[in-house]
């Protein structure tokens, strides 16, 4: 049963996962667009370019992080998607900053990093909780309301489990567990009850395998 709720919570949360994965992708490019004009041609390896010179000796030369700039779109991305799985996010911020020599540069990457990690990622947390709390609820409110027969378990209002070698007391010749689903109208889990204490068995019940 336990996996039953995860399974539906998963089942659940997908909707809710295509919005936020959008809402980062929003994030992600609106920064990168950003990061473009700021910073864009200021990371590079060109001799000619004084800039170049001023990623000597940083974390960021002697890590080989060239490639994380904001040079075009692709490579802003890149850099977006390395700062929203934390990976060495204040090294490429130093790389930024020795090149800019303006320390507000860190409020771009503190922005960011506020904004798409640590609000993004509660906003999956309470996807994922509510969702499960959802679930969990659901199934203990079902199981809360089951009324056993001895012949079958009545679920719901309209479902019955039961092992069909005896039932209501007859031998048959079937074998293994079944539900028996009620189809027709009014007092559902009334009719079940009585189909399984009484042998008389409405044409309106449908037994599946």
């Amino acid at each position: 049963p336990q996996f039953q709720v995860i399974g539906k919570t998963f089942l659940d949360i997908v909707p809710a996962a295509a919005r936020i994965v959008l809402l980062l992708f929003i994030i992600m490019y609106s920064f990168s667009v950003v990061g473009m004009r700021l910073f864009g041609g200021m990371i590079t390896r060109d001799p000619a370019n004084d800039l170049s010179y001023r990623l000597d000796g940083t974390d960021f030369a002697d890590n080989a992080y060239w490639a994380n700039n904001f040079n075009d779109m692709l490579s802003g991305m890149n850099v977006m998607f390395n700062l929203l799985v934390v990976n060495n996010w204040p090294e490429q911020a130093d790389g930024i900053l020795a090149v800019t020599g303006s320390k507000y540069t860190r409020l771009f990457f503190l922005a960011f990093h506020i904004l798409g990690v640590i609000v993004v990622n509660n906003l999956v947390l309470a996807v994922i909780i509510d969702s499960f709390m959802s679930e969990w609820a659901l199934d203990h409110r079902i199981r809360s309301t089951e009324v056993d027969t001895g012949d079958a378990i009545i679920a719901d209002e309209s479902h019955a489990f039961f092992e069909a070698s005896n039932v209501t007391g007859t031998k048959t010749n079937l074998s293994g567990d079944y539900v028996a689903t009620f189809g027709g109208l009014g007092r559902k889990r009334g009719n079940l009850q009585h189909f399984f204490t009484i042998n008389d068995r409405s044409s309106s019940t449908r037994i599946d395998a």
